[in-house]
Protein backbone atom coordinates (compact mmCIF):
# COMPACT_ATOMS: atom_id res chain seq x y z
CA UNK A 1 0.00 0.00 0.00
CA UNK A 2 1.86 2.70 -1.51
CA UNK A 3 -0.22 5.35 0.37
CA UNK A 4 1.15 4.01 3.85
CA UNK A 5 4.94 4.53 2.72
CA UNK A 6 7.08 6.46 5.04
CA UNK A 7 10.03 6.73 2.94
CA UNK A 8 10.70 7.45 -1.21
CA UNK A 9 11.90 4.37 -1.90
CA UNK A 10 9.10 2.57 -0.82
CA UNK A 11 6.78 4.64 -2.61
CA UNK A 12 8.88 4.51 -5.45
CA UNK A 13 8.88 0.48 -5.23
CA UNK A 14 4.94 0.49 -4.66
CA UNK A 15 3.74 3.09 -6.76
CA UNK A 16 3.69 1.37 -9.90
CA UNK A 17 4.91 -1.66 -9.38
CA UNK A 18 5.19 -2.83 -13.48
CA UNK A 19 7.28 -0.19 -14.05
CA UNK A 20 9.54 -0.62 -11.01
CA UNK A 21 10.05 -4.42 -11.81
CA UNK A 22 10.71 -3.07 -15.61
CA UNK A 23 13.31 -0.46 -14.34
CA UNK A 24 14.70 -2.71 -11.51
CA UNK A 25 15.75 -5.70 -13.88
CA UNK A 26 16.82 -3.98 -17.37
CA UNK A 27 18.36 -0.98 -16.28
CA UNK A 28 19.61 -1.29 -12.47
CA UNK A 29 20.58 -4.88 -12.44
CA UNK A 30 21.72 -4.63 -15.91
CA UNK A 31 24.15 -1.74 -14.90
CA UNK A 32 25.63 -3.54 -11.95
CA UNK A 33 25.77 -6.31 -14.20
CA UNK A 34 27.76 -4.55 -16.61
CA UNK A 35 29.95 -2.17 -14.27
CA UNK A 36 30.35 -3.89 -10.91
CA UNK A 37 28.71 -3.81 -7.62
CA UNK A 38 29.87 -1.02 -6.18
CA UNK A 39 28.28 1.61 -8.39
CA UNK A 40 24.66 0.76 -6.66
CA UNK A 41 24.37 5.32 -6.48
CA UNK A 42 25.15 5.32 -10.17
CA UNK A 43 22.61 2.65 -11.25
CA UNK A 44 20.30 4.45 -8.91
CA UNK A 45 21.62 7.49 -10.88
CA UNK A 46 20.73 6.05 -14.23
CA UNK A 47 17.53 4.71 -13.10
CA UNK A 48 16.14 7.93 -12.17
CA UNK A 49 17.91 9.70 -15.54
CA UNK A 50 16.10 7.19 -17.36
CA UNK A 51 12.29 7.57 -15.78
CA UNK A 52 12.80 10.86 -15.66
CA UNK A 53 13.43 11.26 -19.31
CA UNK A 54 10.21 9.03 -20.60
CA UNK A 55 8.31 11.11 -18.05
CA UNK A 56 9.41 14.21 -19.44
CA UNK A 57 8.87 13.07 -23.05
CA UNK A 58 5.27 11.94 -22.37
CA UNK A 59 4.60 15.36 -21.85
CA UNK A 60 6.35 16.27 -24.73
CA UNK A 61 4.05 14.45 -26.45
CA UNK A 62 1.11 15.46 -24.78
CA UNK A 63 1.88 19.22 -24.34
CA UNK A 64 3.26 19.89 -27.56
CA UNK A 65 6.15 22.10 -26.16
CA UNK A 66 9.39 21.01 -23.87
CA UNK A 67 9.55 22.35 -20.46
CA UNK A 68 11.83 20.44 -18.55
CA UNK A 69 9.98 21.09 -15.10
CA UNK A 70 9.08 17.03 -14.72
CA UNK A 71 12.85 16.06 -15.24
CA UNK A 72 14.24 18.59 -13.25
CA UNK A 73 11.71 17.86 -10.30
CA UNK A 74 12.32 13.72 -10.93
CA UNK A 75 16.76 14.16 -11.38
CA UNK A 76 17.17 16.68 -7.99
CA UNK A 77 14.38 16.17 -5.38
CA UNK A 78 13.26 12.68 -5.97
CA UNK A 79 16.94 11.22 -5.85
CA UNK A 80 17.61 13.66 -2.49
CA UNK A 81 14.68 12.49 -1.08
CA UNK A 82 14.88 9.11 -1.92
CA UNK A 83 18.72 8.99 -0.04
CA UNK A 84 17.06 10.95 2.56
CA UNK A 85 13.66 9.80 3.45
CA UNK A 86 14.76 6.09 3.30
CA UNK A 87 13.56 2.98 4.79
CA UNK A 88 14.89 3.87 8.14
CA UNK A 89 11.99 6.18 8.70
CA UNK A 90 9.47 4.08 10.26
CA UNK A 91 7.17 7.32 12.30
CA UNK A 92 4.26 7.91 10.77
CA UNK A 93 4.79 11.63 10.32
CA UNK A 94 7.50 10.79 7.78
CA UNK A 95 4.11 9.61 5.97
CA UNK A 96 3.19 13.53 6.59
CA UNK A 97 5.85 15.01 5.45
CA UNK A 98 5.79 12.35 1.90
CA UNK A 99 2.61 13.46 1.48
CA UNK A 100 2.94 16.93 1.92
CA UNK A 101 5.96 16.97 -0.60
CA UNK A 102 3.84 15.51 -3.01
CA UNK A 103 1.16 17.99 -2.99
CA UNK A 104 3.91 20.66 -3.00
CA UNK A 105 5.68 18.82 -6.09
CA UNK A 106 2.26 18.48 -7.78
CA UNK A 107 1.34 21.96 -7.63
CA UNK A 108 4.10 23.32 -8.76
CA UNK A 109 4.46 21.30 -11.85
CA UNK A 110 0.86 22.39 -12.74
CA UNK A 111 1.32 26.04 -11.95
CA UNK A 112 4.71 26.15 -14.26
CA UNK A 113 3.21 23.71 -17.09
CA UNK A 114 0.13 25.95 -16.85
CA UNK A 115 2.03 29.11 -17.33
CA UNK A 116 4.14 28.01 -20.31
CA UNK A 117 1.58 26.60 -21.82
CA UNK A 118 -0.43 30.39 -21.25
CA UNK A 119 2.57 31.82 -22.59
CA UNK A 120 2.87 29.33 -25.84
CA UNK A 121 -0.86 30.03 -26.43
CA UNK A 122 -0.42 34.09 -26.07
CA UNK A 123 3.29 34.95 -27.34
CA UNK A 124 3.64 32.94 -30.60
CA UNK A 125 6.98 33.07 -32.64
CA UNK A 126 7.34 34.09 -35.84
CA UNK A 127 10.35 32.35 -37.34
CA UNK A 128 11.61 29.73 -34.68
CA UNK A 129 14.98 28.69 -34.45
CA UNK A 130 15.72 24.84 -32.96
CA UNK A 131 16.86 26.52 -29.59
CA UNK A 132 13.50 28.30 -29.05
CA UNK A 133 11.63 25.15 -28.89
CA UNK A 134 13.90 24.06 -26.02
CA UNK A 135 13.95 27.78 -24.41
CA UNK A 136 10.79 28.07 -21.85
CA UNK A 137 8.80 30.97 -23.61
CA UNK A 138 6.88 32.25 -20.33
CA UNK A 139 10.46 33.53 -19.35
CA UNK A 140 10.55 35.67 -22.07
CA UNK A 141 6.68 36.18 -22.88
CA UNK A 142 5.50 39.91 -22.09
CA UNK A 143 2.04 38.88 -21.43
CA UNK A 144 3.32 36.49 -18.56
CA UNK A 145 0.89 36.14 -15.83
Amino acid sequence: DWWNSTSFANYYRTWNVVVHDWLYYYIYQDFLWFFGKKFRSAAMLSVFAVSAAVHEYILVVCFGYFYPVMFCLFMFFGMIFNFLINDRRQSSIWNVIMWTSLFLGHGIIFCLYSQEWYAHQHCPLKNPTFMDYLKPRSWTCPDRI
